[in-house]
């Protein structure tokens, strides 16, 4: 047949006005499979490739879905088929008519049938293409089940949203179609807000409205969303789009906060149907869908799912979540309640742009009736520089107690360092008396910047200094420990660096330590651009968990050095530290002091810090253990002690276990002791290892050591 006879029976799909022609469309010679949901721009896409291509144009409705009807629109489009024919004879003369001449089937809605035989009759021609016979395009909402094979098998190419989308340089070309002449800005929120999706971005380009959102509200596209997407769907997928659409979150916050139990199979449901997309295990919508849809939800649900979902992220702690949502809702009890519950912590981690977003939903602070809360926003005003107003929300936390309270406490401290320069003996008084109050009732210090820090380093310090409350207990082997207190409880610091610090500035013996060597000690090889405030970040917590003790000046700043109090540290693991001096020397008399120390390892130094001046000193007091056991290892061999001699050298061991000096300590301790099992044991040991390690045998010298050693129990033997 011609190609005029042949253009004359095309049945053509009814594309948008104005159209934008999409460049670089790619087809497979066989089944290819367009899916994605309403608006999305399949007919459009059909309507262009039935333009550029011979092709045979069937749209499917819910009025075809027999085998009588599919027999009758064939019968309309392909020539060689006639009204007689019954279903599948249709069926296999319009493959024939496709591939003798050339022809591309196009089919719209084409998951608009249902009906037993019919579904027969597509997957047949769908196979028939699939097989490489002719091009067919199906276009689809949802993949139907008699395209599911071919999908599954590999036979078919499938594309989607991101064939149909939208792109910048499309939407642009569509804005001038309308006679839009939009700036760059303009036309970027146009696209961000609609993601590509064809539908809303011909509807706002159409309002001429300025304001996408507000666009969208007063177009069609609410209306064209619910009867379209969201209708018909089966009640529990409507719930979870919807739901989902209005806040988005992984698994366990839809499972929590949004009550959808079966999350896993819905959101595959969604996907597949084309209506979401998935991010990192959260789905993903168009920001336009999201409100069209959320627009389907009453109000009192809204409320209702944001209450849930705030309650989760303050149960998990995710403040900066729970209080976006706050801002949605208006929740203002739920923002007292994060201040009330969770400022000390807000503080400690200076996240003060949340404590101010808090106190801005909140609004008027006369209402609020936690004085934690208040306590919070009245440091965010220190913090902005808001005096009168923190010296107002102090007042109003300390008016709900009828005695002196942390909360004038800590007003008396603020308004002491703040007026200090006015009349330093006059406000002198009333800090140290501040800081007395906080350290009897261990409360922590509030957040201070460094110009008042100083003035506190700056006073006389009123120290206890005996072995009680007022100094810091650090072992730094076998885990980094701190304690304080009269109960010598141990610390748990906010970071672990906190920690780390003091046990750096002591390798300096409490020597000024200036700052870029502390930056470069602790960001060796990634030095972040604010390493400067991380820094003073870490000193301003470690000084709140010690103003409990009255610990809070143990690390003082004075012109870009820092300054650790020895005098306030009690070195636990000072027997350690004697050890390694001696095992330096060489002083056995001063190891056998502390011999106790080494009948076990006393544990790594710093054990997790992946630091250099940590691995560095790990090494050092590793090495120095190995010395100290050989050398008592060898003064208890003289003085006729070999097990004890062993069993230094078996920890000894343990730490350099391809010591051949070791070793051959241990193959004389075994043949004094009468143990050649042992000694074969032992060389036969390392023999192995060194093979497995380094592919080598022992030096003569050991080889030697050994034969001589097994051969003289050999010969002591009766």
């Amino acid at each position: 047949m011609s190609e005029e006879i042949l253009a004359a029976v095309k049945h053509s799909f009814k594309a948008p006005s104005p159209f934008v022609k999409r460049e670089g469309l790619r087809l497979i010679q066989g089944l290819n499979i367009i899916t994605a949901c309403a608006g999305s721009g399949k007919t459009a896409l059909l309507s262009q490739l039935a333009g550029e291509r011979k092709s045979v144009c069937i749209s499917l409705g819910a009025e075809d879905n027999s085998t009588g009807r599919l027999a009758a629109l064939f019968s309309q489009v392909i020539p060689q088929v006639s009204g007689s024919d019954d279903p599948y004879t249709a069926a296999r003369k319009t493959c024939a008519y496709l591939a003798e001449n050339s022809a591309a089937l196009l089919v719209d809605n084409a998951g608009s049938v249902t009906e037993t035989t019919a579904v027969r009759i597509l997957s047949l021609i769908a196979q028939c293409s699939a097989q490489g016979g002719f091009t067919a395009v199906f276009a689809v909402r949802e993949i139907p089940s008699y395209l599911l094979s071919f999908v599954m098998e590999g036979t078919a190419s499938v594309a989607g949203a991101e064939l149909l989308s939208f792109t910048l340089e499309e939407t642009a070309e569509l804005a001038a179609l309308f006679g839009r002449q939009l700036s760059e800005s303009a036309l970027n929120e146009i696209f961000s807000f609609t993601g590509g999706w064809c539908i809303a971005v011909s509807e706002l380009l159409k309002s001429g409205a300025n304001d996408p959102a507000s666009a969208a509200e007063s177009s069609y596209l609410p209306e064209y969303v619910e009867s379209n997407i969201a209708c018909g769907l089966a009640p529990e997928l409507r719930e979870a789009l919807l739901r989902t659409a209005l806040l988005q979150g992984d698994d366990a916050f839809c499972r929590e906060a949004l009550g959808l139990t079966e999350i896993s199979a819905l959101k595959a449901r969604l996907i597949h149907k084309c209506l979401a997309r998935e991010n990192n295990g959260i789905l993903y919508y168009p920001p336009v869908m999201s409100r069209m849809l959320t627009m389907l939800i009453p109000r009192e649900e809204k409320s209702r799912l944001t209450e849930q979902a705030s309650e989760y992220y303050i149960r998990n702690k995710r403040f900066a979540e729970a209080v976006r949502l706050f801002e949605q809702s208006g929740n203002t009890r739920a923002a007292e309640r994060i201040l009330a519950l969770y400022g000390e912590r807000l503080l400690s981690n200076c996240e003060f742009e949340l404590i101010g977003y808090c106190g801005r939903i909140i609004g008027s602070y006369e209402g609020i009736k936690e004085p934690q809360a208040l306590g919070a926003l009245a440091q965010y005003h220190y913090y902005s520089g808001e005096y009168d107003r923190m010296e107002q929300t102090f007042n109003l936390a300390d008016s709900m107690f009828g005695k002196e309270n942390y909360y004038s406490v800590l007003r008396r401290l603020y308004n002491g360092l703040l007026r200090f320069d006015k009349k330093p003996q006059l406000y002198t008084k009333n800090i140290l008396s501040s800081l007395e109050w906080l350290r009897e009732n261990e409360k922590p210090m509030p957040f201070l910047y460094s110009r008042e820090l100083e003035i506190l380093n700056s006073l006389p310090k009123n120290r206890d200094t005996d072995e009680g409350s007022r100094r810091l207990g650090i072992n730094r082997f076998g885990g980094l420990r701190l304690f304080a207190g009269d109960e010598h409880k141990e610390l748990q610091c906010r970071t672990r660096r906190s920690a780390e610090l003091i046990a750096f500035m002591l390798l300096h013996k409490g020597g000024p330590v200036c700052r870029d060597e502390l930056l470069n000690a602790f960001w060796h090889d990634d030095m972040p651009a604010n390493a400067v405030a991380m820094l003073h970040n870490m000193i301003y917590h470690l000084r709140r968990e010690l103003s409990a003790y009255g610990l809070e000046n143990i690390i003082s700043y004075k012109n870009r050095y820092y300054t650790l109090d020895t005098d306030l540290i009690n070195e636990e693991d000072g027997g350690i530290l004697a050890v390694c001096s001696a095992a330096d020397s060489g002083d056995t008399q001063a190891l056998l002091g502390h011999s106790e120390l080494l009948e076990s390892y006393w544990g790594s130094y710093l054990s997790g810090t992946d630091m250099p001046w940590a691995n560095e000193r790990r090494e050092y007091y590793d090495r120095c253990y190995v010395t100290a056991c050989t050398l008592l290892s060898d003064c208890s061999i003289s003085q006729g002690r070999p097990a004890e001699a062993e069993g230094l050298l078996r920890n000894a061991y343990r730490l350099e276990p391809f010591s051949e000096q070791i070793v051959c300590g241990l193959l004389d301790c075994y043949s004094l002791l009468g143990k050649p099992d042992k000694a074969r044991e032992c060389y036969e040991g390392f023999c192995t290892r060194l093979d497995e390690e380094f592919g080598t045998r022992p030096t003569s010298w050991l080889r030697k050591k050994f034969f001589s050693v097994f051969s003289a129990e050999q010969d002591s033997a009766p």
